[in-house]
């Protein structure tokens, strides 16, 4: 997370960094990494991460819980 997000320009989309395609209230970017997602917001230099899960399949999962963005 730290060289993807901290370390490179979080706003730039790469094959596993992107914007979201369906606009959501809680982030505006997703990273993938293996089969976590980390979803986050970039307020000027700042990068905010709101909620990391774990996807399997169709469900993600965030605390053991289904989670629906």
């Amino acid at each position: 997370m730290k060289t993807h997000l901290e370390k490179a320009d979080a706003s730039h989309p790469t094959r596993h960094r992107f914007r979201l395609r369906r606009p959501a209230s809680a982030a505006d970017f997703e990273l993938r990494v293996r089969d976590w997602r980390v979803f986050y917001r970039v307020e000027g230099r700042e990068v905010r991460v709101v909620l990391i899960g774990r996807k399997r399949g169709n469900v993600l999962r965030v605390d053991g819980q289904r989670f629906t963005l």
